[in-house]
């Protein structure tokens, strides 16, 4: 799925000077083109890796289709060039003024791919006995604490369905989801799906429909039958009677 973003940014951190030009195509694919330049004598700094980001965006696919967006809501804040969004998007940010716009085309290898899902590096894989497949796409070290039954979830989510039509996101709205395992708040291959996750912890699952909303589905968004595919992110993990992690 090749991936059209708008971004607007401000950033906090010592950064370097970047690529002067108004459009350009880096060595990964990443077109990008300027839309609003800010001047050098106004530009102090410019984004680098490790700096942290505010980013406002809108994302379409390659037919223009808007299917996410987070403009009239809180920045998305992350960190550069540490894998917290897709790689298309650490390119494509790097050397950023505050209040610069960017129009950005993301190639599959570098964001989403045919179906869809996450390009990401290998990581463990299983189907449970329930039949939801599971594949950690980043893991976090030194975890000591695992989402178990009833933990409360800070959850950030992506929904498409298995034909890689985009259904839903938590990103685009800028807050997570949160929910406490294991007390029916959510359909039962999620609560499947997040045991075990430590916090930071990313995963790709797929839920099959008698784990999700079966034979009648839950329209219009969601069909009969559907296998629902999520790219899943444990941002917070509060145990009872802990301290939040």
């Amino acid at each position: 799925m090749i991936l059209k973003t708008v971004i607007f940014s401000s950033l906090l951190a010592v950064c370097y000077a970047a690529n002067n030009d108004r459009s350009w195509t880096t060595e990964e694919g990443v077109k990008i083109e300027i839309i609003k330049k800010i001047g050098d004598s106004k530009c102090k700094i410019r984004s680098e890796s490790g700096d942290q980001l505010e980013q406002f965006y809108k994302l379409s696919d390659k037919e223009g289709k808007v299917i996410g967006s987070n403009f009239g809501q809180k920045p998305y804040t992350f960190t550069l060039g540490k894998g917290e969004v897709i790689h298309g998007m650490d390119v494509a940010m790097e050397g950023m003024c505050v209040g610069e716009q960017r129009k950005v085309v993301i190639p599959p290898e570098q964001g989403f791919d045919d179906d869809g899902e996450e390009v990401e590096g290998p990581g463990d894989k299983w189907i449970t006995d329930d039949g939801v497949h599971i594949h950690i796409t980043h893991e976090v070290e030194g975890c000591t604490e695992k989402a178990t039954a009833g933990d409360t979830l800070h959850q950030q989510y992506t929904l498409y369905l298995e034909d890689g039509t985009f259904v839903d996101s938590s990103w685009s709205r800028n807050r997570p989801f949160i929910f406490k395992m294991a007390t029916g708040q959510v359909i039962k291959g999620m609560d499947v799906a997040m045991e075990g996750m430590c916090q930071g912890e990313r995963r790709k699952v797929v839920i099959p429909p008698e784990l999700a909303y079966g034979e009648k589905g839950r329209p219009p968004a969601i069909p009969g039958n559907a296998f629902l595919h999520f790219d899943l992110q444990l941002e917070k993990l509060i145990r009872p009677g802990k301290e939040e992690l």
